[in-house]
């Protein structure tokens, strides 16, 4: 795959990533195959991230 346009996340780190093609028919056009791209991806949260920039600040005007 081609990944020269993926940015870094200081918040999500992607674990896995997959993705599945299938040529699908419909009832109303069954002559006519229609291209169906199925995306999976598998995301890790990184608590830090919110910590630093959620609870810590909340704290901090909370005293």
């Amino acid at each position: 795959p081609d990944l020269s346009n993926y940015m870094e996340s200081g918040e999500w780190i992607m674990k896995d990533y997959r993705s599945w093609k299938h040529w699908v028919t419909y009832a109303c056009c069954p002559d006519t195959p229609y291209l169906d791209i199925t995306y999976h991806f598998v995301m890790q949260h990184l608590p830090l991230y919110f910590i630093v920039n959620v609870i810590i600040p909340c704290l901090l005007f909370s005293l």
